[in-house]
């Protein structure tokens, strides 16, 4: 599964779920709206049941005409119309034999709560509000009003108004919100989705761009750099991976410089090895000066190609870390001083002056002496190579200088070899 997709799959997952609480939170707040208007319906029906039971004819009328009569109510009040004896046994219902009419059946007035007032200025101390349920489970809600034209009729006592309990909330749903709220839920899914696929694609398309270019890279495009785009921390990826390139570009470039300058440098001593050696070989040598100076000369190029050969292995001890300093009390001055004695005679028959400037009192610093030695004495030679005859060069040190953009005194020492050749090529600067 690729990372674009496991983002969208992700996003769209925490979006369900959202919605999915949304739409039970709605639910709950609407429960209790319907709550609170069933208990103002329910207060209403008191004082409707109130006001009808007051006037209803039981000892002036048939019991037919007073049924039909509240069948007439129960259709005007949209309620379900029972009549109740003083035990809770119900004598009358409005709902038809189909929809589960309960004549006959008992329900509890003992469990109901007294209705401490109603609406419209009907008082009822005497109603009670309670709930029953039907044979068919279903929960309704009742409001009972006590009869006072009763008479002497003891199974007619109350006479109370019934409505389904859940009714409410489910019509509020499906007959008014319903279809908005689908069409509200659809278009936030749709939203959410589309939004979701960009996000995903913003994260994943720079990650992406950073793998093909990881994977251009292994196979050896060393010129390979991707955009920074995308989050923070995918740009910042991005930037760690270019410098990463540019700096293994780099290494890289100076590795194949360094072993064409290897090269380049090892022909001219094997060169003069192999021609002094066919000359001995041959017998065109064979006075005891020439054999001599044509073993120095041999001598002299093998040794040559030795130090090459340290410089290369230093160099491949330094890029892989192998490279082990140690580090002693060094004085620097006298560093300067041993490459100065070294180089003095080939500086002479160059014909370079090879001059000291070295500063007084200064302090000892912690440094591996040998490596010191290789580096100047490299520097000192690099100059005497690269400067005419009547040149000259010069090895200085100092105390180390503080930069302007440093707030705090440098502590240490310096030292510089410089010289007024012809200095190095501007193509070459950025490989040193």
């Amino acid at each position: 599964m690729s990372l674009r997709l496991r983002l969208f799959l992700s996003h769209a997952l925490v979006i369900v779920i959202g919605l999915g609480v949304l739409f039970v939170a709605l639910l709950l707040l609407l429960r209790q709206v319907e709550t609170r208007r069933l208990q103002r319906q329910l207060g209403l029906t008191a004082a409707a049941v109130t006001r009808f039971g007051r006037v209803l004819p039981i000892n002036e009328t048939g019991q037919a005409r007073l049924f039909e009569r509240l069948r007439r109510f129960s259709q005007d009040q949209r309620a379900r119309v029972l009549l109740l004896g003083a035990d809770g046994k119900i004598t009358f219902d409005s709902a038809p034999e189909k929809q589960g009419n309960m004549e006959g059946e008992q329900i509890s007035l003992d469990k109901s709560l007294i209705l401490q007032q109603a609406q419209n200025d009907a008082t009822a101390d005497d109603s009670k509000v309670g709930e029953f349920r039907d044979h068919a489970g279903q929960r309704w809600l009742f409001a009972a009003v006590p009869i006072p034209a009763a008479g002497n009729r003891s199974d007619l006592n109350w006479l109370a108004l019934a409505q389904p309990a859940n009714s409410g909330v489910l019509a509020t749903i499906v007959d008014e919100m319903g279809m908005p709220l689908a069409q509200a839920l659809l278009i936030a899914l749709l939203v959410s989705a589309v939004m979701a696929a960009l996000v995903a694609r913003s994260i994943a398309s720079p990650i992406q761009q950073v793998a093909a270019g990881a994977q251009a890279f292994a196979k050896g495009n060393y010129d390979q750099r991707v955009p920074a785009s995308g989050p923070s921390e995918v740009r910042q990826l991005a930037a760690d991976f270019n410098d990463m390139a540019a700096q293994v570009q780099s290494a890289h470039q100076t590795e194949r410089d360094f072993v064409a300058n290897i090269s380049h440098e090892l022909k001219t001593p094997l060169t003069s090895i192999q021609g002094f050696a066919q000359a001995l070989r041959d017998g065109d040598v064979s006075d005891d000066a020439g054999v001599k100076r044509a073993a120095q000369i041999i001598y002299d190029e093998a040794d040559r190609m030795k130090r090459m050969t340290n410089n290369l292995l230093d160099s491949a001890r330094l890029e892989s870390g192998e490279l082990s300093l140690t580090r002693n009390a060094v004085r620097l001055n006298e560093i300067a001083q041993t490459c100065l004695d070294k180089m003095q005679a080939r500086a002479g028959a160059a014909g370079v002056a090879l001059e000291a400037n070295l500063a007084n009192d200064l302090p000892t610093i912690n440094a591996d002496g040998d490596r010191l030695l290789q580096v100047v004495s490299n520097l000192i030679d690099n100059a005497l190579k690269h400067t005419a005859d009547h040149g000259r060069v010069t090895v200085e040190t100092r105390l180390a200088q503080r930069k302007p953009s440093v707030k705090e005194t440098l502590s240490g020492v310096e030292i510089s070899v410089s010289d007024n050749g012809a200095g190095i090529p501007p193509e070459d600067l950025p490989h040193i």
